[in-house]
């Protein structure tokens, strides 16, 4: 397969259905899905094969969040024009979770990992805890939190 054409664009209300779709789809976590915090990666032709978001939570601290492409675009550099365009419009620091397999992904964008809970914000830590407690019970792949500080 070629290499797909697309542009990265504000979400719209139309995009909601194919948001919540796909999340669902790849198997991302669901919670929190508002279609006017996300962009939306769409091809020459019309078709979205892509989105990202950037949600705040009640500490203050930002999560780049349910990062997903469709199957058929992965691999073309679709995840990384999304979230290179999110960073570029939002101030550090930005914080994300991913699996530990991830971490690479991410670095190249400038992320670190966190390792220890007293760096993370309130609720990064809560979620370290919980994912730590699985991991010890082999029920979850390692959660990785990270974090842009624009550099």
């Amino acid at each position: 397969m070629s290499k797909a054409s697309y542009f990265i664009r504000k979400a719209t209300k139309q995009d909601a259905a194919f948001i919540w779709q796909l999340i669902w789809r790849v198997g991302i976590n669901p919670l929190g899905l508002d279609w006017r915090r996300f962009v939306v990666a769409v091809h020459e032709h019309g078709v979205r094969i892509g989105c990202a978001q950037v949600k705040s939570h009640k500490d203050g601290s930002l999560e780049l969040a349910s990062v997903a492409v469709v199957p058929l675009y992965r691999h073309q550099g679709v995840a990384e024009t999304m979230i290179r365009e999110i960073l570029k419009d939002h101030n550090p620091p930005i914080y994300l979770t991913c699996r530990g397999s991830l971490v690479s992904f991410y670095e190249r964008f400038g992320f670190s990992e966190l390792f220890e809970l007293e760096t993370m914000p309130a609720y990064f830590r809560r979620v370290k805890r919980v994912f730590t407690w699985l991991e010890k019970r082999k029920w979850v792949e390692r959660l990785a939190v990270m974090v842009w500080n624009g550099e």
